[in-house]
């Protein structure tokens, strides 16, 4: 896999991971809202693929080996990756408008040229 390649698919990963997280923070606060359904966030919810998202994260990070990290720096690793850049960066950088904006498509994409 070349480093781009890993690079631009830990970012979209991670934008699905935040946007998961966000929908889960609005239903809990707000209820559901149709007006934001998104069905590929929803079926990764009800599969409950947060840690198969977070380990994909942190895997992809070994081969981008962008920034190193030791366990003695940084005790979760994944927070670090994860937050290391604003989400609204990371969605400008693919032009998606946010993580309610991700489809499929977006990763199947990436994952085609692997």
């Amino acid at each position: 896999m070349r480093i781009m390649d890993a690079l631009e698919l830990q970012d979209k990963l991670i934008i699905i991971y935040k946007g998961m997280q966000q929908r889960r923070s609005f239903e809990k606060f707000f209820g559901k809202d149709k007006s934001l359904d998104n069905d590929f966030l929803d079926r990764l919810i009800e599969m409950d693929a947060d840690d198969l998202i977070r380990d994909a994260i942190v895997e992809l990070e070994d081969l981008i080996r962008r920034d190193s990290y030791s366990l003695e720096e940084c005790s979760d690793p994944f927070d670090s990756i994860v937050n290391r850049e604003a989400l609204e960066y990371k969605c400008m950088r693919y032009g998606i408008r946010g993580p309610e904006g991700i489809k499929l498509e977006d990763i199947e994409c990436v994952l085609s040229r692997v």
